[in-house]
């Protein structure tokens, strides 16, 4: 009986909190920030002193013995759950957001002691020798609750190594693209960290080689103004010390759309990138060699993704996690492309575009079979093989199923070479039921030669 109210008190008391055992600071830990209360009595005579001790003027300042005005909370602190060091702000923001893990994690280890002791202190607690039958429940029941204990403590150990890679990026720096009538699209302007840039900016970063980020643009940059409504920041870090000239960027287009940011030193960026991937492989070899990497992060800091061989699903990404901050109006005009090198080009392919819109809401079959070509996608192809369907134009062009009301706005081109281009527009349907709809349309356009229509 003494033992069983021992488990309840136990229980009671990490229900009210004064059982509960988040972390373990070492004793140098301790010494590192210890602080002291210091008041400030300038000015004021003894005498006065003893007459008005409830009315002192008084300052409280609290400090470290580092001789700085400010703590560091990211220094590292000994988490007994994980059994390793933990950043301290990492394992404050984990215990905020899960308040009664540490309770489950203290239960499931409670019941795993006391179940295992059972055949020892049986007979001091129950008055008898355990059975055999007794013996076989409590060791399965301990097993249970170590299995859950150590399933506990595995997700612990996972998110807080999240939240430490998380905070971890907030010390890296980029300089941020100037403004369009900027001498160069970056300047001397300061260097800012992704801390700095925290309710303000969301990132997304890609490593890689020089032909591997030079591929993985190409949607990035298709879709630069799309970014820029959605206030993203694309970070490209090179591994082998390619710039931007090196992936296909002139100087004109990133100073058209600022979205580009420029990395100030490559090699902390490359180091956070080895650090993400270095859990999955072996320790002795790269675990960037000859792979593509890349993780975004939102406007609050937390990651929405990652992933490595393959660059992100830009397009879903944007729906799911990079939604546009800027209002989208209908009377948004096109890009003006009057003043961009091949201005000319980019022009036909603006022209081209409008008529096919024109030809959609209209219902003029032959306009739209003329600009629309036939050759299959890769995309459409992943949507018809995972169960979707395409209608024919005729059927889609009908006066029941054509977007006779639609408008788009904001349209704009990226010219690859003289015969691979990509334009997006934002379209407006009329949806029932609804004040107003938008959606990001991507083309992509080709033509035999030079000298050909697109």
């Amino acid at each position: 009986m003494h033992f069983l109210a021992l488990l309840c008190l136990c229980a009671l008391a990490m229900r009210e909190g004064f059982g509960r055992v988040d972390a373990f600071t070492p004793k140098s830990a301790l010494s590192a920030v210890r602080c002291r209360l210091s008041i400030d009595t300038d000015g004021v005579s003894p005498a006065s002193t003893k007459q008005n001790k409830r009315r002192l003027p008084h300052s409280v300042k609290l400090y470290s013995n580092g001789g700085s005005n400010s703590f560091d909370m990211s220094k590292p602190t000994f988490d007994l759950y994980t059994f390793r060091s933990i950043r301290g702000d990492a394992l404050l923001r984990y215990n905020s957001l899960n308040q009664s893990e540490p309770l489950r994690i203290n239960l499931y280890l409670l019941i795993t002691a006391s179940l295992f002791s059972y055949p020892a202190i049986s007979e001091a607690v129950v008055g008898e020798p355990a059975t055999l039958i007794g013996v076989a429940a409590s060791t399965l029941g301990g097993i249970f609750g170590a299995y859950r204990f150590a399933r506990e403590c595995g997700r612990r150990s996972r998110k807080l190594s999240r939240m430490e890679k998380e905070l971890n990026a907030e010390l890296l720096s980029m300089r941020l693209p100037n403004n369009r009538f900027a001498d160069r699209p970056y300047g001397n302007s300061p260097p800012v960290s992704v801390r700095q840039l925290r309710g303000s900016r969301r990132i997304l970063a890609i490593c890689g080689t020089a032909d591997q980020i030079k591929d993985a643009l190409v949607p990035l940059r298709t879709l630069r103004r799309r970014f820029v409504q959605a206030s993203v920041l694309v970070v490209a870090v090179s591994t082998d010390r390619s710039s931007a000239k090196d992936w296909g960027i002139t100087s004109d287009e990133l100073r058209s759309v600022p979205y580009l940011a420029e990395t100030v030193d490559s090699k902390e960026w490359v180091d956070y990138f080895k650090s993400l991937l270095s859990d999955s492989g072996d320790s002795n070899e790269d675990p960037l060699q000859g792979k593509l990497a890349w993780f975004g992060l939102t406007i609050t800091g937390k990651s929405f993704g990652s992933g490595i061989g393959n660059p992100p699903r830009i397009l879903e990404t944007l729906g799911q996690s990079l939604l546009p901050v800027d209002v989208l109006d209908e009377d948004d005009e096109a890009e003006n492309v009057a003043s961009r090198p091949k201005a000319k080009t980019l022009e036909e392919i603006l022209t081209t575009q409008r008529s096919f819109y024109d030809s959609l809401t209209s219902g003029d079959l032959s306009g739209v079979q003329e600009i629309f070509d036939s050759e299959k996608s890769g995309d459409v192809d992943e949507v018809l093989n995972g169960g979707g369907s395409i209608d024919v134009w005729e059927k889609c062009l009908q006066d029941v199923a054509r977007p006779s009301g639609m408008k788009i706005s904001g349209s704009d081109v990226l010219l690859i070479s003289d015969t691979e281009a990509y334009s997006t527009a934002i379209e407006f349907p009329p949806v029932a039921g609804f004040d107003s709809a938008s959606l990001l349309a991507v083309q992509k356009w080709g033509r035999s030669s030079a000298e050909g229509e697109w």
